[in-house]
């Protein structure tokens, strides 16, 4: 989880809701979305 707020802190509201809609549409599973944030920084 930390590895979430890391990535979404720099981001504007905005920015960050695009961001996590977009990955999330490109994942299954939470599992899927929690490795594919560690590997994608």
């Amino acid at each position: 989880m930390w590895i979430l707020r890391k990535i979404l802190h720099p981001m504007d509201t905005v920015q960050a809701a695009e961001f996590l809609i977009d990955r999330l549409k490109l994942t299954k599973t939470n599992d899927e979305f929690f490795s594919s944030m560690s590997q994608k920084k």
